[in-house]
Formats: C-alpha cells, structure tokens, sequence
C-alpha cells in the first residue's frame, strides 16, 4: 500500500471592500501575511462574460484529447488560469512572499494544500482548477491540481467544530442513482460509473466494506435507506444544477439542486437544503461525492449542493462545476475509489483522478471540486490480518458528529409525502 501524502496548509482568504480584492493568508508554513490588494486582472462588472466564455470552452471542449497543440478552449482556460495564479501567487506582496517561502518549508513527500476561502459570490464562482503556473514545468504541466504535491480546496467555514470519527464495524457506502426519462433531461449511461466503482471495491473483504445503491431514484427511496442504517460515504449519480429566484429586497439568489425520481416515470428537483436534511441521519457521514453536473457551482460559495452539504453536517463533498460527460464521470469514480480504497487521502485521491481523466480529456479534469471544513485526512486505512480477515482503522483526523434532528426528518416526511 502506497503511504499516504501529508499535507501542510496555505490557509488565503479573498474578500472584497469596495470596488477592491482583497487577499490575505490566514496561516502556512512560513506564517500569515498582512492583507494586501490584488491587482484583479478582470473588471468587476465583466465577470458574467469571462464565466460564459469560460463555461463554452470548457462545454466545448470536453472529450478533446490531443497531443498537438493546444486547443482554443484549453487555451482560453490555461489563459485564464495563467492570470488568476500570477495575480494571487506571484504578484501580491507579502501572501506571494508567504507562498514562495511556504513552498520552500515544505520537503517531498509532504505538499502544499491550497486552502481557498473565497467571499465575494462573483469570484466564488471562478473556475479555480485550471490555475496554472507559468514559471514551472513537471510530468503534468503547469496546472496545480494536477501535481500530487498542490491540491485546492474550497474551504467553508462552520460554526460547529468538528469532533473526531471513530468508525465500528466496516467502511459502508451507499451509493444511488437517479435517471428519469424526461424531455428536459436526457437519459444518463449510468452503468459505465456504477461498473467502475464497483471493480475499484471488489476485492476489498466484506467485513471491511460494504457497498449498498439505493433501490429506487426517488427521494422517498433515499430517506428510506438513511433511516435504515449508517453510511459513511454518500455517492449520487443523476443530474444536477441551480436555479435562480429573487428575495423581497430584490436581491437576485440561487440555490442547488439534484434532480430525482418521482415515481411515476418523472424527474423532481431536490434543492440542496433538503437533500442535507435527509442525509443527516446519525452524524456518521464523512463524505459525499455528487457525481452529477452543475452540483458545485452556483452565483456563490453556499449556493451549490456541494457547499450546502458541507454547510450543514457533512464534513467533505466533491461535486461538478460543470456539466460532465458520462466518460469522464465514470472514469473519475473507478480511479477515485480506487485511491480511497489504496489507503490515500481524499485530496490525493481526487488528484489522481483528475490525471486519470486527462488521459482522455484535456479539460474535463477540472470540472471535480472539493468542498470542506476539515484538514487533509485519509477516510479510511484497510488492515489486512490474514485471508478473509480485515479491520478498517478510523481516520486520523477531526470529522463531525452533530446531533440527531427530528425536526428535519419531520419536514422531509411532510415534503415527500
């Protein structure tokens, strides 16, 4: 088993005063900084055309996989990333000082975990992945999420903090696919990811790791199997996105969603607040993966499922900025799990991922994004005694127990009823 990557963290804080970015690092190895402003290489009112000419290349270019010179799309992302990493990394006084000499702390095989807490809803949005440095060159480019040693995450701050995790009895895993025959969304090739996932457990012993799907796709099937028993990772394949409303001060919002199965053959929208009450069973989830588009992004941090999860009581998510292909999604789950099941954590895992999936796409590899409010932490490490024999150790790191709500599983029962 390949040992697992420790990671130490660059803690940066982007907020905005006025018409000014602002950036400050929190903590990293060589310390915290003082806050500094950025030289935004973007007008502020010009972000809704730089998303959508970010979101047509990336849509455009997914399956595109060349060996020759870059693409148009990938080279309006690399542009992109180009100035965000130069702006934020390289050209920001004492946080650019603070990272270079954070870079020189850290000694293989530990890295840098990139830790973004990102206020401003316009910047929060931003396609963070695709950073891309310039100045370096290794196997995989120049892009930072695709080096082992410079994972990203989105962190969210919680009010609760997190308690430790200590796991009883075998890793279980529900995972539940949703794939309604409709007009508005098409039919998904769900096979592929479930085959994957399954191949990448296989070989792990039953009494070290249960894997159950849900049977059904609707949300009545899903709180039926919450209540049923614990579940420590949350895997959901379908469809997702956000949808915009306004409050009654006029302010424009939007909220996540995934979409599920009515029961009768229909599709029905699960806004993220309510599918974080029905996995709030007994506080034992650590992590859900959100395999479904558009599930982590939306016009802020707390606006797309992935961060609402993460918002309420679930420690760490991984969902899609973007919308997927059915490839792409079902090679990210195979070599994701595969890593998780190697005994890496979650950031390394995602990583690995995300390099499996540039093999065959020079820019889906981006869509993956990590939202989280606890530090760098393998899930789970298998220990095998002898055949058939194996124990699952709990992960050394913080995870949260929150209490149990009656009054969530109250409202969903009036919801779905």
């Amino acid at each position: 088993m390949t040992a697992a990557m420790r990671y130490l963290d660059f803690d940066l804080t982007l907020t905005r005063e006025g018409d000014q970015y602002m950036a400050e690092v929190r903590n990293s190895p060589a310390g915290p900084s003082q806050k500094v402003p950025l030289q935004w290489p973007f007008g502020i009112e010009s972000h809704e055309i730089l998303m959508l000419r970010l979101e047509n290349a990336i849509l455009k270019g997914r399956g595109y996989r060349s060996g020759g010179p870059l693409s148009p799309e990938e080279k309006i992302l690399q542009e992109f990333g180009s100035d965000v990493f130069r702006t934020v990394f390289r050209d920001s006084g004492s946080v650019a000082t603070k990272f270079a000499n954070s870079i020189d702390v850290i000694k293989p095989p530990d890295g840098l975990r990139l830790v973004l807490r990102v206020d401003p809803p316009e910047l929060a949005i931003l396609p963070w992945e695709y950073m891309f440095d310039r100045s370096t060159r290794d196997d995989n480019g120049n892009y930072l999420c695709l080096r082992n040693a410079s994972p990203l995450v989105r962190f969210l701050n919680a009010a609760r903090p997190l308690a430790a995790l200590h796991l009883n009895g075998p890793l279980r895993i529900l995972g539940m696919i949703a794939n309604p025959a409709t007009t508005e969304w098409r039919r998904l090739d769900t096979e592929d990811e479930r085959h994957r996932i399954e191949e990448a457990l296989k070989d792990i012993p039953k009494t070290a790791l249960h894997l159950e799907w849900v049977r059904g796709g609707s949300p009545d099937d899903l709180f039926d199997m919450m209540q049923r028993d614990s579940w420590h990772i949350f895997h959901f394949i379908g469809h997702g996105g956000a949808d915009r409303y306004v409050e009654e001060n006029g302010k424009v919002r939007s909220e996540g969603f995934v979409v599920m199965q009515d029961g009768l053959g229909g599709a029905v929208k699960v806004s993220a607040s309510h599918l974080g009450m029905m996995l709030q069973n007994d506080g034992a989830l650590r992590l859900a993966v959100l395999n479904c588009c558009d599930s982590g992004r939306g016009s802020g941090g707390f606006s797309s499922v992935g961060a609402a999860l993460v918002n309420s009581d679930v420690p760490i998510a991984v969902a899609m900025q973007y919308a997927i292909t059915d490839g792409a999604a079902a090679r990210f789950a195979g070599s994701f799990y595969t890593s998780l099941v190697a005994g890496q954590c979650v950031e390394r895992a995602l990583t690995a991922a995300r390099i499996y999936m540039r093999l065959q796409s020079n820019i889906e590899w981006g869509i993956p994004v990590l939202f989280t409010r606890t530090g760098s932490c393998v899930l789970f490490e298998i220990e095998t005694r002898g055949a058939g024999d194996a124990e699952i150790r709990p992960a050394p790191a913080d995870a949260t127990v929150p209490a149990y709500r009656t009054q969530a599983r109250d409202e969903l029962r009036r919801l779905f009823t």
